[in-house]
């Protein structure tokens, strides 16, 4: 009887494992298939290059919205160029204030200048600062007569600023005609239609072929080199500004006398022509110190009579060493239209 059992319970243990089925070989997992990230759009290259500031020019006279349309002209060649990071027109920024301000906004150069009307045209005063090295790297003036020759006075400017900053100008063609930007508000400036009106306060009717050349007297200027205590090359750079300004009105010539001599050399200069004048001046740089340091430069016109008699004296203080020719000059012009 117990062997009987036993032989159930062993039939019974093997029915049970015949019952279970066999368990089944896994089969080897599959590669799980990688998902491709979607590809991250390239980020827009942040601009490189010195930082630029833009001071509205000044005008002399003239109506602002000229000022504030070359320094528009600035900033729209210098950013389509490219090479430079322009920072926004600030506006209301005092002269004495422009170093602080661009020093501020982190910048690494300033341009400033100013518009001097002449005649039918205008002349230019450009400037570069170096915010960093607090030092100007560059000063011209030019005559324009139209928003190209604006655009072709930025474009001088961005090389000159890129030469500075030791960095080669960028391989990009420039813009074949500089186009109308934008002002720093976002709101459209017409520029063409500013400097359309910018000498005669209207467009002329018709464009004539020709210009008319300007009518000069036939008493002429010579000029005499300056002298001061300024530095040379500010001396020498002034000489030919007072030739320049001077030659818009009057039929100007270099003489190599110096205007500390003018008075007792002016018979030798003139020669025959007795009905010229003799043009020189002193130049002289103070610095002014404090929380606006700068240097302030005096300028003092004389203008004498072939036989040495002070025809005319004005003295000018600025610390922008070409106005103050621009401006001397232009006193002049008005107290002796005629050169006597």
């Amino acid at each position: 009887m117990r062997r009987l059992v036993g032989v159930v319970l062993f039939c019974s243990t093997l029915a049970l494992i015949a019952a279970t089925p066999a368990p089944k070989a896994t089969p080897a997992p599959k590669a799980a298939s990688v998902t491709k990230p979607a590809a991250v759009p390239s980020a827009t290259p942040v601009p490189t290059g010195p930082k630029v500031v833009i001071f509205d020019f000044e005008t002399n006279g003239l109506d602002q919205k000229y000022g504030d349309a070359v320094a528009q002209v600035y900033a729209q060649v210098l950013t389509q160029v490219g090479g430079v990071r322009v920072l926004p027109i600030p506006k209301n920024i005092k002269r004495e204030d422009y170093a602080k301000y661009a020093h501020s906004r982190g910048a690494d150069y300033y341009i400033s200048g100013y518009l001097q009307p002449i005649g039918d045209t205008a002349a230019i005063v450009s400037q570069i600062y170096d915010v960093n090295n607090d030092i100007s790297v560059y000063s011209q003036t030019s005559q324009v007569t139209s928003m190209q020759d604006v655009g072709s006075q930025a474009l001088k400017a961005h090389d000159l600023i890129l030469q500075a900053a030791g960095i080669d100008r960028p391989t990009i063609v420039a813009p074949k005609a500089t186009p109308t930007p934008s002002s720093s508000t976002g709101a459209s400036v017409s520029i063409t239609n500013v400097f359309s009106n910018l000498f005669k306060g209207k467009a002329k009717p018709h464009a004539t072929p020709t210009a008319t050349p300007v009518a000069k007297p036939s008493r002429g200027v010579l000029i005499a080199h300056l002298y001061g205590n300024a530095a040379t090359n500010d001396l020498q750079t002034d000489t030919d500004e007072l030739y320049r300004a001077m030659n818009e009105h009057f039929r100007t010539q270099m003489t190599g006398i110096n205007s500390i001599a003018a008075a007792k050399e002016a018979t030798t200069a003139c020669g025959v022509h007795r009905d010229n004048t003799v043009a020189g001046g002193r130049l002289d740089v103070t610095h002014v110190g404090g929380f606006h340091a700068h240097n302030d430069y005096t300028f003092t016109l004389d203008v004498y009579t072939c036989f040495g008699a002070k025809l005319f004296t004005v003295t000018k203080t600025d610390p922008d060493y070409l106005k103050v020719i621009y401006e001397a000059v232009a006193e002049y012009v008005a107290a002796h239209p005629q050169n006597f």
